[in-house]
């Protein structure tokens, strides 16, 4: 049943929003989200539930990055609302375009829908004051109460982030960096590549970083990718989870679907299918695709594996 639900949910999460919310900068969009954290503070006293402690990186962060962090918390909000019997919906791809706070905050306002209409499951009466809009705030800011807002939704029972979703996640990075390469002429071979055994999460990561590194070396190198504020993100400590790779990869995915624009791809990018019994040494297979298109689109195919 959850492979079912996940299949109709995550499968379009990475999916152009649609009418642009009202003008917006990281000052309204950091205080819906704190408006989201104040609701499911109550929600989870009602449950009874703890939140786990989680590190919150500090990394320079753009608009993009932060909308696929976002796209990640309507996952789970989705799974939640299925568990406690609310109707789901999915959201529209990512536009083919420089993303802004308004594309954030239009999703931050469907998020705070999608938590209020489960206080009734919950018991929850208590009134929430939309908070003060905040001075100085930055996409580094808002992006870190997002990634506590996923982890409050964890505390509300959530089921773990598993390979199978950090696979779509990576298969869909690899389909997009194959759009450019097909959209610019580059000519790239990953069936010569010999498919994964052992990996671990912490090899993923691992991958995932070099992964960034490589979109970073050529965004600065061709002008046909140059995308501002790709920075590979600071490393993680303690054991590294399938959501720990989950959170690198959306990173990831909002450089490529930047570059992706501006090598001049117009359609929003399509999500991969949603498949089970997969590993991470699945996950890594993908990643390794990815960077050795990557390789291709520099001018090194070939060079790195």
């Amino acid at each position: 049943m959850r492979r079912i639900l996940l299949v109709c949910l995550f499968a379009t999460v990475l999916a152009p929003l649609g009418v642009q919310a009202q003008e917006a900068t990281p000052n309204h969009v950091f205080q819906r989200t704190e408006e989201v954290l104040l609701h499911l503070d109550l929600l989870n006293a009602a449950n009874f539930s703890e939140t786990a402690e989680i590190e919150v990186p500090d990394d320079p962060t753009r608009p993009r990055h932060v909308l696929q962090t976002a796209r990640d918390v309507w996952r789970k909000l989705q799974l939640l609302r299925y568990m406690n019997g609310l109707p789901t919906a999915s959201l529209d791809p990512v536009p083919s375009r420089e993303v802004t706070p308004s594309d954030v905050k239009e999703v931050m306002d469907r998020i705070l829908s999608g938590v209020v209409d489960l206080r009734g499951a919950y018991g929850v009466e208590d009134e929430v004051a939309t908070p003060a809009l905040p001075e100085g705030k930055t996409p580094t800011d808002v992006n870190a109460n997002l990634l506590r807002i996923g982890a409050q939704l964890d505390a509300l029972g959530v089921p773990a982030t598993v390979p199978n979703d950090v696979f779509q996640l990576a298969s869909t990075v690899l389909m997009a960096l194959e759009e450019i390469a097909r959209h610019t002429g580059t000519e790239f071979n990953t069936g010569s590549l010999w498919p994964e055994t052992g990996r671990t999460p912490a090899n993923v990561y691992q991958a995932v970083h070099q992964l960034i590194a490589d979109l970073k070396t050529l965004s600065e190198a061709d002008p046909r990718f140059t995308v501002d504020g790709i920075v590979d993100p600071g490393q993680l400590s303690g054991d590294i989870t399938p959501a720990d790779v989950m959170k690198i990869l959306s990173r990831a995915m909002a450089d490529v679907q930047a570059i992706r624009a501006a090598a001049g791809v117009e359609d929003p990018a399509a999500s991969a299918p949603y498949l089970g019994g997969k590993t991470p040494s699945d996950v890594y297979f993908a990643v390794k695709q990815a960077r050795a298109v990557v390789a291709a689109l520099s001018g090194n195919g070939g060079s790195l594996f």
